[in-house]
């Protein structure tokens, strides 16, 4: 009897430790994980993890991106689920702020018998479609994104070789754009070794093609098809195989300035506490000031280095300046999902009068600079404040008339040379958006699974910007650069008319050569955060204007 329980006991333990050698097997066959560097210009600039898992069913791929350098989004997280035939059925990516929480930007995508559906929600703000028609066989991809391109190399038939091409759905930079459809090529020109630390890789080397983006190369492992390297020149991106990830964390960039005072002040919006910085000349006294007011997006006090840039050289020329986090970024309290065009004027008021109150401003010589869409917020505070002094507006956006958002498409359509199906795809989605809005009176509504904030877009463009200008009497400095990719030169000019017909306030309009929408140039110096150092030529424009 005991040699049976003895038996009995030996298969149990051997059936035991088969089970879990076969499920070590089978998670190691299904499940693959691949670590990748990224470079920047040639500097170090985060690290990439990828996941891929295979079933008879399903081929699921997941990415998270951490790149604490960048200047807005430092981590981004993705996955594709595709079925065992390489069909997509969904993609999401998301992207987070520095400091985590819940995402402030979505992108979103599902099939269903060959048609899309796109979403991309950006803080409060969502764009969506339906009905995108793809082929059989169409794969998501960008360019930047190494999970993209793994389903695609792994549908390369390297016996065959040479120039095999993909359909795909191409991802924009653009939060507010649909995704476009292109032909990804790729084409093999070279068998070359790749080193990683002290490891000689064998590689197929091969040229990436895609109409209308920019050339770059990829390095395949001949010994088991996976992608080793992505090269993309034009951008100076270099996303490299990693053994050994690395965990460099940006230093601080400025030191302690000796021409100004710099301290954190918190002040009281609608929602809760609001956190910014306030920098004030040294000197004691009644000092000029200037309140920035930041675009779209979760936007923090420094706004990617473009208000840390201004600040400080304002406040280094005798000027006492405020910037702070908007609601639910950075150190201020609420919610970023939930912002509407009047909660954000709220605090934009609301910060007016902090520094109205401060000893150390002369509350007369207030004047607003504001970039982007938070050039609305700036007329419509001044429309209710005579006493503001001035206003300076770069790369403005106001809503002055219905189908503002499809006149600026239009105008970049026109500008980049797009193609009637990308023009069309981008028209539907702002019409397909404003349709999803206005079904319900409901503040909150789900698009693909995600909760989005409908009533900031129902009140987009309810705002009359004509009765706004008729009451504001401060003058205006409008700046524009002329690189913007964002904002087309001719929607600056139909505005700089557009005031001149209905307001009645002295304006100036500045083209400012080989600048974007930023005006300057994206600072990289490989140890500290990424961020925009506003043109020396553009602050100096700024002050006389100011001084005046």
């Amino acid at each position: 009897m005991r040699k049976i329980y003895l038996t009995v006991l030996i298969v149990f333990a051997v059936s035991v430790f088969l089970f879990f050698v076969s499920f070590v097997y089978l998670d190691k066959h299904n499940h693959k994980a691949f670590f990748y560097s990224i470079t920047l210009d040639g500097k170090y600039n985060g690290t990439i993890k990828v996941d891929r898992f295979v079933t008879e069913e399903k081929r699921i791929y997941k990415s998270t991106a951490v790149m604490p350098f960048r200047e807005l989004f430092t981590e981004a997280r993705s996955r594709i689920d595709l079925d065992s035939k390489y069909n997509l059925e969904y993609y999401q990516k998301e992207l987070f702020v520095k400091g985590g929480g819940a995402p402030a930007a979505i992108v979103c995508t599902q099939q269903r018998n060959n048609l899309v559906s796109f979403l991309s929600r950006y803080g409060s703000r969502f764009t969506c479609i339906d009905g995108i028609s793809v082929r059989k066989g169409t794969f998501v991809f960008e360019e930047d994104s190494p999970v993209t391109y793994l389903p695609i190399i792994e549908n390369y038939v390297f016996n065959v070789g040479w120039s095999q091409g993909f359909n795909s759905i191409i991802y924009l930079p653009d939060p507010k754009s649909p995704p476009i459809k292109r032909f990804v090529t790729l084409t093999s020109i070279a068998s070359e070794y790749v080193k990683i630390g002290r490891k000689k890789i064998a590689t197929d080397k091969m040229l990436l093609k895609i109409k209308g983006l920019p050339q770059g190369s990829i390095w395949v492992a001949k010994s088991d098809r996976s992608l080793v390297a992505v090269e993309l020149p034009s951008l100076g991106l270099k996303i490299m195989r990693s053994f050994e990830p690395g965990e460099m964390m940006p230093k601080e960039r400025r030191g302690v300035a000796t021409e100004y005072i710099s301290q954190d002040v918190v002040f009281y919006g609608k929602s809760g506490p609001l956190s910014g910085t306030l920098t004030t000349p040294i000197g004691g006294g009644k000092n000029p000031a200037v309140l920035l007011i930041w675009g779209a997006g979760p936007q923090d006090r420094d706004y990617q280095g473009f208000f840390a840039s201004i600040s400080d050289y304002l406040s280094r020329n005798g000027y006492a300046v405020l910037r702070f986090d908007k609601k639910g970024v950075g150190a201020s309290a609420g919610d970023i999902l939930s912002e509407t065009q009047d909660g954000e004027l709220e605090d934009v008021v609301a910060a007016y009068k902090f520094l109205k109150e401060q000893n150390s401003v002369d509350p007369l010589q207030i004047s607003l600079l504001a970039h982007s869409e938070g050039a609305f917020n700036a007329m419509r505070l001044s429309s209710t404040n005579p006493e503001v002094k001035s206003i300076i507006l770069m790369a403005p956006v106001i809503n002055t008339a219905a189908g503002e958002a499809e006149t600026i498409l239009i105008d970049k359509a026109a500008r980049d040379k797009w193609d009637d199906s990308r023009l069309k795809m981008a028209l539907q989605a702002v019409k397909d958006t404003r349709q999803r809005a206005n079904k319900t009176k409901r503040d909150w509504g789900y698009v693909l699974g995600k909760k989005c904030y409908l009533k900031d877009v129902r009140q987009d463009g309810a705002l009359k910007s004509v009765e706004l200008l008729e009451k504001i009497s401060a003058p205006v400095l409008i700046l524009y650069g002329k690189d913007d990719s964002d904002i087309p030169a001719k929607y600056t000019q139909r505005l700089d008319k557009f005031i001149s017909e209905h307001g009645m306030m002295k304006r100036t309009v500045v083209y400012c050569g080989y600048l974007g929408h930023f005006f300057g140039m994206l600072s990289n110096d490989g140890y500290s955060r990424m961020c925009y150092e506003v043109d020396k030529e553009v602050l100096g424009k700024i002050k006389v204007w100011l001084d005046s």
